[in-house]
């Protein structure tokens, strides 16, 4: 289902217009008309509508052949460039990714995504201000649309960029709570697992989205302008782009670093702290027993002094439990053992 079309361009006299809400019918005549014409749609199901959406703009690419792609994909045919580019978004967990698919012919750009392109839709907002910058000559068709392209590039990576902020977060509080002297029951593999996944995913996209932007610089397309300075924008966009990349791979590496020595670092303190219960049982009990032998005739209260000890050593193991327990968080590993022997019955 087509869940929302937008339109915005610039019209024959060089005036900015914008249709915030246009049938499917309207846009061939949209299109057919203006200096530039940006077609942004929304969709349920991007390998369902991008046909009917391709035929009614006049856009004989197959959006399959983008679709088939890994992640990302550049089709040059000449007189239609086609692009797609993944947008990286929060699932339950873990980062995944969701494709835009940018059309390029003379005087039209025209994107489809799904409901993940919300950024698209934001800069969609300030078109006119946007077009009012674009050069207005007849001849510079190929800036214009270069000039808009690049823009919408940018604001795909920006979103991903915020998106590796949300994991920095995550990896920075999962290390706080690892480290942290009271600690719920969790499965540290686990979580340890869906953030290198989240990251991975994220570097695939940026590392596919460089691909993408290099080719578009270098590809030498028709629909694609060759002055130096308008080039130069993706430039500044692949310079951003390995920055993300350089930022998400040393955050995989600190954070499985740092993950792994609290957890180590924790249960030493846990070893160590048990055995200081263990300690504490024998102790007193060896004390009362050092204090015992030095009364004479003390074999023959043997009975009596058998039962305080065993009681000495019940309390100071009870009082040194609750006291671990209470102030430190710290517990035996029952929990885990009853997982452990569910998951096996």
């Amino acid at each position: 289902m087509i869940k929302a079309i937008n339109a915005a361009g610039m019209q024959n006299d060089g005036v900015p217009f914008k249709k915030p809400t246009v049938d499917l019918a309207e846009l061939a005549e949209i299109t057919s008309s203006g200096r530039l014409t940006w077609i942004e749609c929304v969709v349920d199901s991007i390998i369902d509508e991008a046909p009917k959406i391709l035929e009614k703009c006049g856009v004989t690419m197959d959006a399959s052949l983008l679709l088939s792609g890994y992640v990302s994909s550049y089709e040059d045919r000449g007189e239609t460039l086609g692009l797609m580019i993944p947008f990286v978004v929060p699932g339950n967990n873990k980062a995944q990714t969701a494709p835009i698919l940018i059309f390029m012919k003379k005087d039209l750009i025209l994107t489809i995504h799904d409901d993940y392109g919300g950024k698209i839709t934001r800069l969609y907002n300030y078109a006119p201000t946007l077009l009012r910058k674009l050069p207005k000559d007849v001849d510079t068709w190929a800036d214009r649309q270069t000039i808009l392209l690049a823009r919408i590039i940018d604001e795909i990576c920006e979103a991903n960029f915020s998106i590796l902020r949300l994991i920095v977060e995550r990896a920075e509080q999962f290390e706080i709570d690892i480290a942290g002297s009271r600690q719920i029951t969790r499965d540290i593999s686990l979580e340890l697992s869906d953030m290198k996944t989240s990251l991975l995913t994220f570097l695939n996209a940026i590392w596919a989205s460089y691909d993408t932007v290099h080719n578009l610089k270098y590809g030498d397309a028709e629909m694609v302008s060759d002055d130096e300075v308008i080039l130069g924008k993706f430039e500044v966009i692949l310079g951003r782009l390995d920055r993300q990349i350089q930022m998400a791979e040393n955050v995989m590496v600190a954070t499985g670093v740092n993950v792994v020595q609290a957890e180590v670092t924790n249960k030493v303190t846990i070893f160590i702290i048990w055995w200081t219960v263990a300690g504490t049982a024998a102790l007193v009990p060896n004390t009362l027993a050092t204090v015992f032998g030095l009364y004479p005739n003390h074999e023959q209260l043997f009975g009596p002094i058998s039962y305080g000890l065993i009681l000495s050593a019940i309390l100071s193991t009870a009082f040194a439990y609750y006291y671990v327990k209470k102030f430190f968080g710290k517990s035996l590993g029952i929990e885990k053992l009853k997982r452990f022997r569910r998951k096996s019955t």
